[in-house]
């Protein structure tokens, strides 16, 4: 089979999106070949020799009108030569590349995973044939498309516990993600303080991640001076922007991971979190499902946040053990790579 993939960065440093370059990487080892159009192509070493790249050049500089000619003129000649076109999240690339698809009689499946359902999904409706997407609530637009629900794909032997983890009085929490104000860090950061204020001092709070646009950059600096006037720095430390290959080992020696994001999907870092056996905390509705009473929270509320993660830190070893293998276990059977792979390939042979 010969699938071509459209998706928006392949760049194994990426911190934002470095995944994709894993899926890339397992998608190729499953078909004869892959073809992959992006926006904007960074290092891809180590894919394998049947995954051909096309770039529309972002890295390089080119503007926006520059991308979509190349866009078409690659659609032109690619579309004929592939058995079927998967659009990666973002519902431009099937409005773009659906008349092709069309043209050509080859199927067009969507991935989108947001609760969102703007005017570009409804648009890009008209021209795939399915949508495939991580859970029920990750898809939300009404239609009489078919969806297929696959689970999320994460690379379970990249994101795995420790077979050892050495012992420390510190109680780690750990947050990664765009730094913006639908992530709520202002709440994690007051039940932090919080604790601390009730005696609990040995709790330490780690954040990665980076704005992504300018405007975004007032509410980091607003985060930071509030740290600063708390006198909170020894707690609070911001690492900034990562590869996604490099979190695995935070993931590993963190107690906590804490999510308040409201996209109302599966949260591709909280299943990751709970792939390395790390105890997760999150007010994401798409997990009520899926997690127990007790990791779920509430956004925008710091007391009750700071009640969760009191609890959780008087949790009995037994119990915490028992939660840490459940939530792996969960992401092993219904969110690994390996079967989203093979799902997604499997969707262009029928």
């Amino acid at each position: 089979m010969i699938l071509l993939i459209i998706t928006r960065i392949v760049d194994k440093n990426s911190s934002n999106a470095g995944f994709i370059y894993n899926w890339v990487k397992k998608i190729g080892e499953t078909v004869d070949k892959l073809i992959v159009i992006c926006q904007e192509q960074g290092d891809i070493s180590g894919l394998p020799e049947n995954v051909k790249i096309y770039s529309l050049g972002k890295e390089t500089g080119a503007g926006k009108l520059k991308q979509l000619i190349r866009f078409k003129l690659l659609l032109l000649r690619l579309v004929p030569k592939a058995d079927g076109v998967f659009s990666h999240m973002m519902p431009i690339y099937s409005i773009i590349a659906g008349p092709f698809c069309k043209i050509y009689h080859k199927k067009l499946i969507q991935w989108y995973t947001h609760k969102s359902t703007d005017w570009k999904l409804k648009l890009a409706n008209l021209f795939v044939f399915e949508f495939a997407t991580a859970s029920k609530l990750s898809f939300r637009l009404k239609t009489r498309k078919k969806i297929n629900i696959l689970g999320h794909g994460i690379d379970t032997e990249l994101f795995k516990p420790l077979n050892y983890k050495l012992p420390t009085t510190n109680y780690k929490l750990f947050s990664i993600g765009r730094i913006s104000p639908s992530k709520d860090y202002e709440s994690i950061i007051k039940a932090v303080y919080e604790l601390h204020q009730q005696g609990l001092n040995n709790i330490n709070l780690t954040i990665i991640g980076d704005v992504s646009l300018q405007p975004q950059r007032v509410y980091f600096d607003n985060l930071k001076q509030m740290v600063k006037k708390m006198q909170f720095e020894k707690s609070v430390e911001f690492l900034g922007a990562m590869p996604n290959s490099r979190i695995p080992q935070y993931l590993q020696e963190s107690d906590l991971f804490i999510n308040l994001s409201d996209t109302g999907s599966l949260d591709k870092a909280v299943l990751e979190a709970m792939a390395c056996e790390c105890l997760v905390l999150t007010s994401n509705e798409a997990f009520q499902e899926i997690l127990p009473a007790e990791l779920l929270t509430q956004k925008d509320n710091p007391k009750i946040l700071a009640q969760n993660i009191k609890a959780l830190i008087n949790l009995s070893p037994e119990k915490k053990q028992q939660l840490e293998k459940q939530l792996r276990q969960e992401v092993v059977n219904n969110h690994n790579l390996d079967n989203l792979a093979k799902k997604i390939v499997k969707l262009y042979e029928s």
